[in-house]
């Protein structure tokens, strides 16, 4: 083996003891670091969709294949089209709902290719196996629908709200997030098994008294299924996916394990008792059954979700108020952060100067969103060490984008903060109103409370907008 020459003389030389001096540690080119390599992230990333998305095809190409096998080609048209009426109008409802912090589209997809796919082949494959143990018909018998397929389908549908909150437990933050995914995965599991029912019902009565009969029984069924109960997969759900956001806000190890049982239980016994009133009941008792048990049902679910959402915003202000006292945070941008109509209002304004800052403002409340939903973490102590490196990131990013944010002049619920004296005495002049005081039990004293964390951005400048508005914004076209 032959060695470099040490170059000519007077080339200089490694200083004694370092990595290429003589003296120095010998270097280990076959030993990797523990830095990533550049871009493996997000090639792992892109690896995982590969692999999730060839999986529910085939997840799907089987169930479809199961289902058209049972319906006939002409029954799995035909239903295909009826199931897929009330899907956009569901899924649009829910999307409706997580207006505060909207979950990732890419997420909302997997709950909807997973109740459409996964969770109805695992739930076919054991219903009918249990219905052939049970001597009943391929197509399922009374006990099964009773008492067999509502545990078996909301596990399966219940699986993926469990499996997304332990995968995204840095941001799922609670019952609104677990609703939205009860949603979509219902909606997806009601769509392929709605296929399943029309396009049988429509085969059945065409063989005995021609494509009229099958249409009109089609039709009715549509009507029961697809504008009457819409939404009872996902109501069912439901249940479980409360269970599941009660648990990531708890610190107790109880709560966090029988909150999520206790839901599953109350799925399974509301899905097992209106297959039992439909089964059971007959067409009188149904309908009754329905309109005195499953539309107030409904309308509560409808009432209690909306209540959430409007803790929600209420947490979001409270949360944002934190930083208000703090002084990093500008007390008339909490209520276009934090209230629905505010948020209309920043975007509609910044939509008048176009895209781009439209574009800013979106990523501005987005950002003041998230740092509202870390903070509420922090304080009920239910995240890692390391959120206090997120939260100075996320304030630094909301320090950074306020300048590009066209805000518009200031309306009567942005005047609306709470006038109540702060920590620091009376408000400063042309201050509107005071800081509200700190929520009952604040931690003052939690390892990580923000005012004594070095290396945090200074308050928001003093100096306010023109005259009926405030902060920086672009002159009026």
């Amino acid at each position: 083996m032959s060695y470099p020459s040490p170059g000519p003389a007077g080339t200089p030389q490694p200083a004694a003891g370092s990595a290429y001096s003589p003296g120095g540690p010998y270097p280990q080119p076959n030993v990797l670091g523990s830095h990533p390599v550049p871009g493996q992230r997000r090639n792992q990333g892109i690896l995982i969709g590969i692999v999730i998305a060839v999986v529910f095809a085939i997840a799907g190409l089987v169930i479809f294949s199961i289902v058209a096998r049972s319906t006939g080609s002409g029954g799995f048209t035909w239903g295909l089209v009826f199931a897929f009426v009330p899907v956009i109008p569901v899924i649009a409802l829910y999307l409706w709902l997580d207006r505060y912090e909207p979950e990732p589209t890419r997420y909302i997809l997997f709950a909807l290719c997973w109740g459409a796919f996964i969770a109805t082949l695992v739930a076919i494959f054991i219903n009918t196996e249990v219905s052939h143990w049970l001597q009943e018909t391929g197509s399922g018998g009374d006990r099964s629908a009773v008492f067999v397929a509502p545990p078996v389908e909301e596990f399966a549908k219940g699986s993926v709200i469990l499996l997304l909150a332990l995968v995204r437990r840095k941001e799922f933050d609670g019952i609104i997030d677990g609703l939205v995914y009860a949603g979509m995965v219902g909606v997806g599991f009601a769509f392929t098994e709605n296929i399943l029912y029309y396009g049988r019902i429509f085969s059945e009565l065409s063989e005995e008294g021609g494509r009229g009969a099958g249409f009109t029984g089609l039709f009715w069924l549509f009507v029961l299924r697809g504008i009457m109960t819409p939404f009872a997969h996902p109501l069912f759900t439901s249940f479980t996916a409360i269970g599941i956001g009660i648990a990531v806000r708890h610190r107790s190890t109880t709560v966090r394990f029988l909150a999520p049982v206790v839901g599953y239980l109350a799925a399974v016994l509301a899905h097992g008792l209106w297959n039992a009133v439909a089964s059971w009941a007959g067409a009188a008792g149904f309908v009754l059954s329905y309109l005195f048990l499953m539309v107030p049902f409904f309308i509560g679910f409808v009432v209690f979700a909306l209540i959430m959402r409007s803790r929600e915003g209420k947490m979001i202000a409270s949360r944002l108020y934190d930083y208000v006292r703090f002084g990093w945070l500008v007390a008339q941008d909490v209520p276009l952060i934090a209230t629905l109509r505010g948020r209309k209002a920043l975007r509609q304004n910044a939509r008048r100067y176009g895209a781009e800052a439209e574009a800013a403002a979106k990523a501005f409340q987005q950002n003041a969103t998230d740092l509202a939903y870390l903070r509420d973490k922090i304080v009920r102590q239910v995240v890692g060490p390391d959120a206090l490196h997120t939260e100075k990131r996320l304030l630094d990013e909301l320090r950074a984008r306020r300048p590009s944010v066209p805000f518009p002049p200031m309306p009567a619920f942005a005047q609306a903060v709470p006038q109540v004296q702060g920590p620091g005495g009376p408000p400063p002049p042309g201050q509107p109103g005071g800081y509200p005081p700190p929520p009952a039990g604040y931690p003052s004293g939690q390892p990580g409370y923000p005012g004594g964390q070095p290396g945090y951005p200074p308050g928001p400048p003093g100096q306010q907008g023109p005259p009926g508005g405030y902060g920086p914004y672009p002159p009026s076209q």
